[in-house]
């Protein structure tokens, strides 16, 4: 017999908790038919059934911000780099990413922003592309970070334009610095256009950031890092953030990045549903330490950190499902709390009604974690595209 259902026995991660006893979902298709603990329905020959024991079923993870792993890189820009990373990133729990794309000149910009595009529409073999990521060029060279400071320009709307025009509808999200000349037009005509502006690689004072969200900036990228810091006499940037309740915020739980209670901080101050958390994983993500590019400058990975020859820190080689791991045994997070900040939150942020949530109905875009928080398998649209389990009843 074709068994077309698929029944998940584990412990499930709901917003508001653990399940407490095994529970079951069930999945026909693409999407999930049925959740329950165990006795409450019963599987049945129908049914392919796996079971994880004490593991957490999760709810799929979604990356805002991800430029590369497995040796590959958005700014490659063809589909069979992206379909490889794509591939490489569900082995770590992500189900879901925006492509994010670093400063670069117009041209090179506008080909990786049309193949992610078409990436999307053609679908891949691993996570899902649910759209692009402009981070820059639009950026303050005082805070450029791992950016190329060659690749950093003045705000315009006519390169905005070619942009959306070369990726449509897949161009979610933008970073730049609202303090440069012409950001404010820039912000403005994106969300109009439904790009959500996010702040980063900014020296903004609070007054900036304001006047910035009138304009319809409503994100912060990469919360502390790239930005001016936090003065009880002048907030800064920081102080910005963390005191205007409209922005969300992502922030890099790597250990590096941020000083992982910080994370704690940041989640107190801003609010569960306000935050959460991303890789920024870059070329050499599962690659080990070596040598590798990003963004046209050379990154040295050594002992699980990558820093430009000055030692700038630039980017990370995290997974999601080790994001989770230190977010709960380093920064005091529950488990509900960490997988909250990878799934729930960042799928409300881009307005994924079908996504983030165990429910009936939601698409069928699963993680099982074992108890050291370690991928199990990974499930997306009902198909599973990593499995390393072996549970198959």
């Amino acid at each position: 017999m074709d068994k077309k259902k698929i029944v998940l026995k584990g412990h499930i991660v709901l917003p508001g908790g653990i399940s407490g006893r095994k529970a079951l979902l069930e999945v026909e298709g693409r999407i999930i038919t049925r959740t329950g603990e165990n006795g409450l329905f019963f599987p049945g020959v129908d049914h392919r059934i796996y079971d994880f024991g004490s593991g957490y079923i999760c709810p799929g993870f979604i990356d805002l911000h991800v430029h590369g792993c497995g040796g590959a890189d958005v700014m490659d820009g063809t589909y069979d780099t992206l379909n490889w990373m794509a591939g490489m990133l569900a082995q770590g729990g992500t189900t879901s990413f925006l492509a994010t794309t670093m400063s670069a000149p117009r041209n090179r910009l506008v080909g990786a922003v049309r193949n992610a595009a078409g990436t999307k529409q053609k679908g891949t073999a691993g996570a899902q592309v649910i759209g692009v990521h402009l981070e820059g060029p639009f950026l303050n060279p005082d805070k450029k970070g791992a950016q190329k400071a060659d690749n950093l320009r003045l705000p315009d709307l006519d390169e905005l334009r070619e942009y959306l025009d070369a990726g449509g509808d897949a161009v979610k999200m933008i970073t730049i610095a609202p303090e440069l000349p012409g950001a404010l037009g820039v912000i403005e005509y994106a969300s109009s256009r439904g790009v959500i502006v996010s702040l980063g690689h900014s020296a903004a004072s609070i007054t900036q950031v304001e006047e910035a969200c009138r304009a319809g900036l409503s994100h912060v990228t990469h919360a502390f890092n790239a930005m001016t810091g936090f003065h009880h006499r002048d907030p800064g940037t920081t102080g910005a953030i963390m005191a205007m309740k409209q922005l969300t915020v992502d922030v890099i739980p790597d250990g590096h990045h941020v000083h992982p209670s910080v994370v704690k901080i940041l989640v107190q101050a801003k609010g569960i549903g306000k935050v959460c958390a991303i890789t920024d994983c870059m070329r050499a993500g599962r690659m080990g330490d070596g040598v590798f590019d990003l963004g046209g400058q050379p990154v040295t990975v050594k002992n699980g950190v990558s820093q430009l020859a000055d030692g700038t820190i630039s980017g990370s080689i995290i997974s999601m499902a080790e994001a989770v791991k230190i977010m709960v045994e380093r920064a005091g997070l529950t488990l509900a709390e960490a997988v909250q900040m990878v799934s729930t939150t960042p799928a409300r942020i881009l307005g994924l009604k079908s996504k983030g949530l165990l429910e009936p109905g939601r698409d069928a875009d699963i993680v099982v974690l074992d108890r050291d928080f370690r991928v199990l398998m990974t499930m997306i649209n009902g198909k599973i595209v990593y499995d390393k389990s072996n549970t198959i009843c």
